[in-house]
């Protein structure tokens, strides 16, 4: 047996086929689906990271990815463009593929707000997260609770209608 491979085939990791990608969808005039290979179009920025797990204890990784901020910008949100504080009426859900949901305002995420460098990660440690699907990480977390594999959807949605 060659150095390195698995001793047996119950050690070994089945092989399957990449996810079909996260559904982004809501208040916003461009839904789309997108894989981790999509995600690699948006300029590409790198976080060491370091939050505690409730079942894991404390864990640090160096994630890749696109801002979530430029993904959903690309999608066009529904934003009133006169008015500034209509896009903190918008609320992120975000959902991975165990069931796991966390929210997040777009006020965390907007460059003239919190500025938070929350990442949809295509990578984390140096791996590829093709075959996985891609990652929500916000660095400045100390839980990491918000930290959600395999995103199978995120939606975009107005709190309040505009002028309501």
């Amino acid at each position: 047996m060659t150095e390195g491979l698995a001793a047996s085939t119950s050690e070994v990791e089945p092989v399957s086929s990449p996810p079909a990608g996260l559904v982004l969808a809501g208040d916003i005039a461009h839904p789309a689906r997108l894989t981790v290979r999509d995600l690699h179009a948006w300029p590409q920025r790198e976080a060491r990271v370091s939050f505690e797990c409730a079942t894991s204890g404390v864990q640090c990784h160096h994630f890749q990815g696109p801002l979530l901020h430029d993904v959903l910008c690309a999608a066009e949100p529904d934003f009133d463009p006169a008015r500034r504080k209509d896009r903190l009426r918008f609320l992120i859900a975000v959902t991975g593929a165990d069931g796991h949901h966390a929210l997040l305002s777009w006020g965390e995420i907007d460059p003239d707000f919190g500025r938070a460098p929350v990442l949809l990660a295509t990578a984390m440690d140096g791996v590829a997260l093709d075959r996985h699907g891609p990652q929500l990480v916000l660095p400045q977390d100390r839980c990491g609770a918000r930290h959600i594999s395999a995103i199978t959807a995120i939606r975009v949605e107005a709190h309040v209608r505009s002028g309501a």
